[in-house]
């Protein structure tokens, strides 16, 4: 049992290669077969809430695939449940056995890759299902299914907005409060001064008489200071101090989703959503390992085999020490990192298998990527020499390379100066010192990369949900791109600023960030998960409440459905009117 019909064929024949004694029936679920109810009179929710227990109802176009799958699980020795490596193919899977009721004859496969050789691996390694996973992702779902249907109810009654969610309304919030933070930006006037040296490096005015930073500190905020340190200075330095740092380090890490989403819609200029789509194509055709991961690990057999790669075609000084890397905070580490299943395929080769451009390019991104960081460092020094004149402390950067690596295969030449300074030389320079002026400007817009590159680093999602959160903000018109800069929509301000009045305390950064660890300990086995979800729907429904008391204290109840309020409205032609909040189900115009 699979989740997408586009893998059948291969794994099939991975099966009957490797297994011939065996016969086997390869069926895909394509997705999830259930759902939490909807519009459930005895549970509105979908959730039993005095128990915690979530109320599944079969999806109803999956209602004829369960009859087959059902009557294939009964011909059959044994079910295999090989549903994808991480939770949510854990909670299909069990589904599914529940569904088919096989639960005595059921083992569970999970594979990282669609290779003969990985597919070989899970089969002579067979587990049983992860019941703490299947609970860890539950408890997501009726966490976002409370929070989701709650306050979007809330919304359309108050505002007649369409909806908010626990991960969703947290990307607004940083988009609308970066808008504010441009808005409320007080714009500082500073100079710098500089004069150009040798190959087009700069030496620049880095501390005043006093010691303090020229640029860090402002202390030059007006034309007239700049022009008074002007005429104290010339053109005749004496080296101060020279200050060497050796460097060795590689720029490239193994992707994760989060930074292949960034650079595929930097280089590439595709959306997370096209992104994601082409990753699992990518994924179901055996090119690259599972698409959805916070990990930069790779496994050993690969970077042994990279690493033969590299010597024979490049050299054994190319050859890298593979870093695992320190595991940094709300990194689950379930799945290796983003990387070609097998590195013998190089570009020219995949240029010819793989048919869709747009598929190729970005399996160009992820194969270029993964061998250059598994290459050798770039070394060598960096140099920065302090200069004096007149009491005031001057700068010059630079940087000699011993190898620069990866580099050279991108045919790319790096300034590589030489330069021979002694503390206590005076160099004469040649040009003129040239003051300049500047303004301190506002955190830049969010881009979808960055906005994603946030997102990751303050632990708000996973790796499965940027590209959701991107694609609901856009279909509620609650954000809009303008060269690739994210606005808030009017639409998207009033929903913030509602959930910011009253829910400040959960719609953050900080509160969805734990609220990822606790679904880790769940996953964990660490936390009882109907104790948590039964402390967290208390808090929640009283600041739920509480809100809903406040905002419609002084509304008028709609006299036709006794249910909405009568609140003002947008046509879909921008007048506005007053009508029921309880719109569709009540469709009570007042005027």
């Amino acid at each position: 049992m699979l989740e997408s019909p586009n893998k059948i064929s291969k794994v099939k024949s991975y099966l009957e290669k490797v297994f011939p004694q065996h016969s086997f029936l390869v069926k895909a679920s394509m997705g999830h077969i259930t759902e939490l109810v909807i519009k459930n009179e005895k549970y509105p929710l979908g959730i039993e809430l005095d128990t915690m227990t979530p109320i599944f109802n079969v999806v109803e176009n999956k209602k004829d695939t369960i009859k087959q799958l059902i009557s294939f699980a009964n011909e059959v020795d044994k079910v295999i449940l090989a549903t994808d490596p991480d939770r949510e193919g854990e909670a299909i899977a069990w589904h599914l056995q529940e569904q088919l009721k096989c639960q005595n004859k059921t083992i569970r496969l999970t594979f990282n890759e669609i290779t003969e050789k990985a597919i070989e691996n899970a089969f002579n390694n067979p587990g049983q299902l992860d019941y703490q996973l299947v609970n860890a992702q539950q408890s997501r779902q009726m966490i976002d299914r409370i929070m989701g249907f709650k306050l979007s109810n809330l919304l359309q009654k108050a505002e007649n907005l369409k909806s908010a969610g626990r991960v969703q309304s947290v990307a607004l919030k940083l988009i609308v409060d970066t808008e504010l933070e441009r808005k409320e930006h007080n714009k500082l006037e500073y100079w710098t001064i500089k004069q150009e040296y040798k190959d087009k490096n700069e030496i620049e005015l880095y501390l005043d008489q006093d010691g303090k930073e020229i640029v860090k500190d402002k202390v030059l905020n007006s034309q007239e200071k700049a022009e008074e340190v002007l005429s104290k200075i010339t053109n005749n330095l004496v080296v101060k101090e020279i200050i060497e740092t050796e460097f060795s380090k590689n720029i490239y890490d193994a992707y994760t989703t989060s930074s292949i989403l960034q650079d595929a819609n930097i280089d590439l200029n595709y959306s997370s959503e096209k992104t994601t789509n082409l990753l699992q194509h990518l994924f179901e055709n055996g090119y690259i390992t599972y698409p959805r991961t916070d990990s930069t690990r790779l496994n050993d057999d690969f970077v042994r085999a990279v690493h033969k790669f590299i010597a024979t075609n490049y050299g054994q000084e190319y050859v890298g020490q593979y870093k695992s890397g320190k595991t940094k905070e709300n990194v689950q580490d379930a799945h290796e990192a983003i990387r070609p299943t097998n590195i013998n395929l190089t570009l020219d080769k995949a240029k010819k298998e793989i048919a869709n451009y747009d598929e190729y390019k970005l399996y160009e991104l992820i194969y270029i990527n993964t061998l250059y960081a598994l290459m050798a460092n770039e070394t060598g020094v960096k140099y920065k020499v302090l200069f004096s004149n007149n009491g005031y402390t001057f700068k010059l950067n630079f940087k000699k390379y011993h190898f620069t690596s990866y580099y050279d295969l991108q045919e790319i030449v790096l300034d590589n100066f030489d330069y021979h300074f002694k503390v206590g030389e005076m160099i004469t320079l040649e040009s003129e010192w040239i003051a300049e002026q500047h303004f301190t400007k506002p955190s830049p817009r969010y881009t979808e990369h960055s906005l994603i590159k946030k997102l990751e680093i303050a632990g708000v999602g996973r790796p499965s949900t940027y590209a959701t959160i991107m694609r609901t903000l856009i279909n509620r018109e609650y954000i809009k791109f303008d060269n690739k800069s994210i606005y808030p929509t009017e639409d998207g301000i009033k929903a913030h600023n509602l959930l910011q009045k009253y829910f400040s305390n959960i719609i953050n950064e900080k509160y969805t960030a734990d609220m990822e660890k606790v679904l880790d300990r769940i996953a964990d086995g660490e936390i009882n998960h109907i104790e948590f979800l039964k402390l967290f729907y208390n808090n929640f429904i009283l600041d739920f409440n509480n809100a809903t008391s406040i905002i419609f204290k002084n509304s008028v109840k709609c006299s036709k459905c006794d249910v909405g309020y009568i609140i003002q409205r947008k046509s879909y032609k921008g007048n506005y009117f007053k009508a029921c909040s309880n719109f569709p189900a009540c469709k009570n115009i007042v005027s």
